[in-house]
């Protein structure tokens, strides 16, 4: 694994640090994605089954699941995994709660009033990978902030298990939270399903959720046509380690580690002030690996992807992680609350030595669907605002709308408005 000073970094290293979102998916999604969506406006079901059987090699005898599948799914998940899921979805409603926000109503003195309202959105669709893997914690992180901003129709995306039906945990957390509609299909067609609605599946108006290349390829064309909003676009999951020499170095590995068997594309830096203990961590690194333990193939190609990166002190280390824009930063150092005011463009904080970012994938309650590639620089994760729409409102007295007559009429006149625009102003004093 590499180490490097942060100080030696050239301009064009700096930027492939920067510019990280992944391939290039513009020919993914015209050449596979859009055919995919096109085809799935048309045909609905059947063109779903068709894919699914294609790419998953499982052949649907309908596209949703029955409510018997999601009741055998519970009955065989194992009780210690509902209780444990039970008490991750205590935590992430009790977090998510919080997040409501106030409508505005006041008014001026001139008589107008003004307000903005929060409404939830009217349909949601949350995308959940499967097929090889099962991620029931991506439902919870994806409904309960759905059900909490008051969406009424909610359905989960997510492919099929090898037998057509659900993965187990997957719909057991699915019957637990009381989520009906499952579209068994994953890929573009499933996405397609739910944006453009079938003869089974209902229409969303939000799709989100992580998945592959073809899923974000998907999302991106269903929203470029204006079929649907999605969240954001995902890449490969990430994160940042800001350490200081006072840490286990084996916590620091394991905390990459758990990172990089992710994904074989997924990345984890460390940034530290010492460099003899970015060497410990490294050899604890480097002895996982070869002892082949766990997702092992994975793990050593996402190593390579990651690094080690020393700073001059924890400032400029924190500095550095704030231009990176990490999905997940974990602040390891003394008194790490006195940087928060310094940290900047990160999905989600996790702060000291007894915080990895493992405790918020499943049961702190903070959501871990969020912006990768850089993308928290200028967007945030997964919320109870994601889904609602904010509407402005106003009921702009006499006196007020005068008032503004003048100062309307000179910047409508300077944009050659004036004749309607000033106009509709204009008239209502007219007699």
């Amino acid at each position: 694994m590499k180490i490097v000073r942060l100080k030696d970094l050239s301009q064009s290293e700096m930027n492939a640090l920067m510019f990280r979102f992944g391939d290039d998916f513009s020919s993914v999604m015209r050449d596979v994605a859009a055919p995919i969506c096109d085809e799935v406006q048309k045909q609905g079901d059947e063109a779903v089954i068709k894919y699914t059987a294609k790419f998953d090699k499982v052949t649907l005898s309908q596209v949703t699941a029955e409510k018997e599948e999601l009741e055998r799914a519970f009955a065989a998940c194992p009780a210690d995994l509902i209780t444990a899921f039970e008490h991750s979805i205590e935590n992430i409603r009790e977090f998510h709660r919080r997040q409501h926000r106030e409508n505005i109503d006041y008014t001026r003195s001139d008589g107008s009033r003004f307000g903005l309202m929060y409404q939830p959105i009217d349909s949601a669709a949350l995308y959940v990978p499967g097929g090889t893997a099962s991620y029931p914690s991506s439902v919870m992180m994806c409904v309960i902030p759905a059900q909490i901003a008051g969406v009424k129709k909610i359905s989960v995306i997510t492919p099929p298990a090898k037998d057509g039906g659900l993965q187990i945990p997957t719909g057991a957390v699915c019957r637990m939270l009381g989520v009906e509609t499952i579209v068994k299909a994953g890929g573009a067609q499933g996405i397609a399903a739910a944006g453009f609605g079938t003869q089974t599946v209902p229409k969303a108006e939000l799709i989100v959720g992580p998945g592959n290349i073809f899923v974000t390829a998907a999302k991106s064309y269903l929203f470029s046509r204006g079929v649907i909003q999605i969240d954001s676009l995902a890449g490969p999951s990430e994160m940042v380690v800001i350490a200081d020499s006072d840490n286990d170095p084996e916590w620091v590995a394991y905390d990459m580690l758990s990172q990089a068997e992710h994904d074989a594309r997924s990345i984890a830096l460390l940034v530290t002030d010492s460099e003899p203990f970015a060497r410990k961590v490294v050899a604890c690194i480097d002895r996982d690996l070869a002892a082949g333990c766990g997702r092992h193939d994975i793990k050593i190609k996402a190593i390579e992807n990651s690094a080690v990166i020393i700073a001059d002190n924890i400032n400029e280390a924190v500095d550095f992680a704030s231009a990176y824009g990490p999905e997940h930063l974990e602040l390891m150092v003394k008194e790490p609350l006195q940087y928060l005011p310094r940290v900047r463009n990160t999905g989600s904080l996790f702060l000291g030595p007894y915080s990895p970012v493992a405790v918020g994938d499943y049961i702190s309650g903070t959501n871990h669907i969020l912006p990768t590639g850089g993308a928290a620089r200028f967007s945030s994760g997964l919320s109870v605002e994601t889904f609602m729409r904010r509407t402005t409102w106003q009921m702009i007295s006499k006196e007020g709308l005068a008032a503004y007559r003048s100062n309307l009429m000179t910047i409508a006149r300077s944009e050659g408005f004036e004749d309607k625009h000033g106009g509709s102003v204009e008239i209502r004093f007219s007699k």
